[in-house]
């Protein structure tokens, strides 16, 4: 080629080809089916379906578009359309009246547990169950290597989702579990198989700077250890005190496999998701061997019902910016974006 880009090989073009087909006919196999049986898209039903995952079954527009992979104009033109029908409501955000939430009515959260049970049929008749294992596992790196190049900057979902904080409730919706009121059926999560939960003690200091580490190279490895000794990220770890913080370790049985734990800052050395002395600050992590076993889930549930029951009026933490995938569990959860710090949000649940 005159450009010096060399033309597809044999083997190189039987692949592209059959992924231009798949790419051609598995979006309209899926609209198909939901139309027939739902009257929904397939594009309303991820929309419905990820609201269906928050407590409050309310998204942020901004966040339900990274959510569903959309841009904002095609995010607001099917938001109107579900909401004309009932399914949704948009209204300002209480937390930002600059912002738009997108509400799931009583009306969309059945559509989508109704529909549920068939689209899962139909994704596994036309892909899943055509795959081995193997090949599941395959089409996760295939996928994940094609993502690297169409949305380089990770400004959607899709590489993070579902995190292992989010498998309980993918689980629900994608067999049509019904909630009440939006959240879990049953509080706090069963302990995922051979693991086990215990309460931080002032000798996991260890622990927490590796956890600490883990969260803040969340995107690329950017700090080492030594920056932990800096102020600003030093109070996260030093002087965890169980009388007044508390924190929650997941362990199996090769040891500690996650936790997550809140430390009450003081104003004058405050966190970056700093609200005020009596609102605690959280920071979780899951080692990369404890990654899509809900552990997650099991973690946050603890700590915030331990908040709840302890009296605290809620929990604050920091999200940087382009983290959609964190961004989008806690929005699950309650947190609700309170503040601007630096290239970060900060996020509160109220209890």
């Amino acid at each position: 080629m005159t450009d010096e880009t060399p033309w597809l090989t044999r083997d190189q073009l039987r692949a592209w080809m059959k992924l231009v087909a798949v790419m051609e006919l598995l979006p309209a196999a899926l609209d198909q089916q939901l139309q027939r049986d739902a009257d929904l898209t397939h594009f309303d039903y991820m929309v419905v379906a990820m609201l269906s995952e928050t407590e409050s079954r309310t998204l942020r527009m901004s966040a339900l578009a990274a959510a569903t992979n959309a841009s904002l104009p095609r995010l607001s033109h099917v938001v109107s359309r579900l909401e004309k029908r009932g399914l949704v409501n948009r209204c300002p955000s209480v937390d930002d009246r600059r912002a738009t939430d997108v509400r799931l009515t009583d009306d969309g959260f059945a559509a989508i547990v109704a529909a549920a049970p068939d689209h899962v049929r139909t994704a596994r008749r036309f892909v899943i169950d055509a795959l081995s294992d193997e090949q599941v596992r395959q089409l996760d790196g295939i996928t994940r290597a094609l993502l690297g190049r169409l949305d380089p900057e990770g400004r959607f979902a899709a590489l993070t989702y579902p995190r292992d904080e989010d498998e309980v409730l993918c689980e629900e919706r994608l067999t049509g579990g019904a909630r009440s009121g939006g959240g879990r059926a049953g509080g706090v999560p069963a302990a995922p198989a051979g693991v086990l939960f215990r309460d931080a003690t002032a000798d996991d200091g260890a622990l927490l700077r590796r956890a600490t580490l883990a969260a803040m190279n969340w995107q690329t490895a950017s700090f080492v250890d030594a920056d932990l000794d800096r102020p600003e990220f030093a109070h996260y770890v030093v002087g965890f005190d169980p009388a007044r913080d508390h924190g929650v370790v997941a362990v199996d049985g090769d040891g500690p496999v996650g936790v997550a734990w809140v430390r009450f800052l003081p104003a004058d050395d405050p966190g970056y998701g700093f609200v005020a002395e009596d609102v605690p600050e959280l920071t979780m992590a899951v080692d990369e061997r404890g990654r899509g076993r809900g552990i997650g889930t099991a973690l946050l549930a603890r700590l915030l019902d331990a908040g709840r029951a302890a009296g605290w009026p809620g929990v604050s933490l920091s999200v940087e910016d382009g983290n959609t995938g964190a961004r989008i569990t806690y929005e699950r959860a309650g947190f609700r974006t309170v503040g601007r710090n630096g290239d970060s949000d900060t996020m509160l649940v109220r209890f």
